[in-house]
């Protein structure tokens, strides 16, 4: 934390979170003792960025802030994004709005910032479309897992943490808290510990602790998998995805998927698309993603036929006509 250096205020021209350009600025007077986030941009910079309890952020003069490290983080304001997400529910959707055009047009999300209001009042219906978008990639990925973050604010602790009670995800979002750092926090997981209680407990307490102890042990996964248990490949290709008892390897991940996927696993099929698709732990290959998960969207999935979609829209009509060859050709083993 930090406060005003000196006895003098300090306007503060700044602006507020989740607004367009030509409605975000704001401006706020910092009074004397008033306390605030305060975050260096490197070591050459003059300037700070700054945060207030307000919701409003910007810059301020090194010279002008005096840091008060052994106080604790203050929680951030992000209810300007609600009011934004509600002005953005009822207009079109510009391609300029990668995460919103991205959900639309190729994941089945026709309203990312109607989803975003339900989800943030506690539609569990709205939160799993939501995480539906977890595969998203690029900059609109990178925006989607910004909004994580937002959410989990706008929401607050009650409704996310019932959230997450009757979701599947709770893991991913223990392992993003934990890895990834949101500005202007660098790490979440004792922030999240102090301002969010009860999604702590539920991400990383004993209730979360007991999940992890009714897995199967590591050992027995491995053992079923290795005699070519094909539900037991496709939990140890998550195990390794997710760094559950191993340390988290993709490429080992994909290995254990594809056994599965020979096997005419559905959900095996879909995770190794997912990975071609993504490029995560094996090369990105469209034509090759477009065959598991045409292969997994004929057993009835239709997660695998949103995703098909998104992917059809990137190949050529040649690239398509290859890759339904290819699921014609496979064969289970």
């Amino acid at each position: 934390m930090a406060t005003i250096n000196g006895q003098d205020e300090y306007q503060l021209s700044g602006r507020t979170e989740c607004s367009d350009e030509a409605t975000s600025e704001a401006t706020a007077t910092i009074k004397p003792g008033e306390r605030f986030i305060a975050r260096e941009f490197t070591d050459s910079e003059k300037d700070w960025e700054v945060y207030l309890k307000s919701g409003i952020s910007g810059t301020i003069p090194r010279n002008r802030i005096r840091l008060l490290p052994d106080e604790p983080l203050a929680k951030l304001n992000y209810e300007s994004c609600k009011k934004e997400w509600r002005k953005l529910q009822s207009k079109p959707i510009k391609n300029t709005d990668v995460v919103a055009y991205s959900a639309k047009k190729y994941h089945g999300v026709p309203n990312y910032y109607k989803t975003l209001v339900q989800a943030s009042e506690g539609d569990a219906k709205a939160f799993a479309q939501f995480n539906s978008l977890s595969h998203m990639d690029g900059e609109a990925g990178e925006g989607h897992e910004e909004t994580i973050w937002v959410l989990l604010h706008v929401a607050g602790d009650d409704t996310f943490a019932k959230l997450l009670q009757s979701s599947k995800v709770r893991g991913g979002y223990a392992a993003v808290f934990s890895s990834e750092s949101f500005l202007p926090i660098s790490n979440p997981k004792p922030y999240i510990k102090l301002h969010f209680p009860k999604t702590y407990a539920i991400l990383y307490g004993n209730a979360a602790q007991q999940t992890q102890a009714d897995q199967k042990p590591i050992e027995e996964v491995k053992a079923r998998a290795e005699a070519g248990d094909a539900e037991s490949e496709v939990e140890l290709g998550l195990r390794y995805t997710n760094s559950e008892g191993v340390a988290k390897d993709q490429v080992e991940a994909v290995k254990w998927y594809r056994k599965a996927a020979e096997q005419n696993l559905a959900r095996a099929q879909y995770n190794l698309g997912v990975c071609y698709y993504n490029g995560e732990g094996v090369a990105k290959d469209y034509v090759e993603a477009y065959k598991w998960l045409l292969l997994a969207a004929r057993q009835g999935d239709e997660g695998d036929k949103k995703n098909m979609t998104e992917l059809e829209s990137k190949l050529r009509p040649e690239q398509i006509a290859e890759g339904q060859k290819r699921a014609r050709e496979f064969k289970p083993r």
